[in-house]
């Protein structure tokens, strides 16, 4: 019987069939349903804030051009999960309840669209998933895939698993874990148990000082449940410290980050810190972030 649900999510871009690829992966480790989710944005939120400085034939104008776009990406979507359960032999429930009965033995997922904004989508289906798999921003900071990352993040209370561009395959042989001692470093190592006891080793990377317990203290849990662990030091100053952390991973054949998402203001839309965002842009490996 499966024992969870991973939420893909999936905007009609081109990095779709790589978010798709890389849940059915984690599934197969966490042993769990896919459901798919397109968040499908009302173009009447996204002009709320604006319509009435707009007269009413540039409103129609521009709620025409956004729905086009909307319409596009959606068909773009489904046609993605279309190719990707048939190269998969997966077969599309209606409802999940029904993946988890006993004459289901196949891989099996459901489709999700929320229209609405992505905080909507996020509360929603977020919420429930044990874990959400989406895209990237990368350095070229696609302004709306970089919204469902922080709605994934501030708003489900759930781990979040970004793929980089190029995606070819999640291999969690070996993962480094950012630490810093802080709450949401320790939630992170919480939600990738499951991948830390499968892939058997791990590299703790910290620089600076630790709010808390030390690399050398999580090295010792980690060793207690069966995991091959070590530390790593990054000597770097504080501005320095994204790039160093980034080169460390380079060093090594990684297969997988697991990172707090942190920074240090509470206000949402400054809230990633550098490292997050340095990660974000620029790793070129699945990176696991809690909050």
């Amino acid at each position: 019987m499966k024992k969870g649900v991973i939420l893909a999510v999936v905007t009609g871009a081109a990095s779709d069939p790589e978010v798709l690829d890389a849940t059915l992966a984690l599934s197969r480790i966490y042993d769990s349903h896919i459901e798919v989710l397109h968040p499908r944005l009302d173009p009447f939120q996204i002009l709320a804030g604006l319509i009435d400085g707009i007269n009413g034939l540039g409103t129609s104008d521009i709620v025409a051009g956004i729905t086009e776009d909307i319409n596009r990406r959606h068909q773009l979507a489904k046609s993605s999960f279309s190719a990707w359960m048939g190269r998969h032999n997966i077969r599309l429930e209606t409802e999940i309840s029904k993946s988890f009965t006993g004459r289901n033995n196949g891989l099996t997922t459901t489709w999700r669209q929320c229209e609405g904004t992505y905080d909507g989508a996020m509360i929603q289906y977020g919420r429930l998933a044990d874990v959400i798999v989406l895209a990237q921003p990368g350095s070229g900071g696609h302004q709306a895939q970089q919204m469902i990352v922080e709605a994934a993040l501030f708003e489900t209370g759930r781990p979040v698993m970004c793929i980089p561009a190029g995606f070819r395959g999640l291999d969690p042989k070996r993962v480094a874990i950012f630490w810093n001692g802080s709450q949401q470093a320790a939630r992170a190592v919480g939600d990738a148990m499951p991948l830390l006891s499968a892939c058997g080793n791990a590299v703790v990377m910290s620089a600076g000082r630790s709010e808390g317990s030390d690399a050398t203290d999580l090295v010792e849990r980690l060793v207690l449940r069966g995991i091959e662990a070590r530390t790593k030091r990054i000597n770097s100053s504080q501005e320095k410290t994204p790039a160093a952390l980034l080169a460390a991973l380079e060093e090594i054949s990684f297969g997988l980050v697991v990172m707090g998402g942190y920074g240090h203001c509470r206000l949402r839309e400054m809230f990633l810190g550098g490292v997050t965002r340095h990660m974000l842009a620029e790793a070129k490996i699945p990176v696991l972030l809690a909050y």
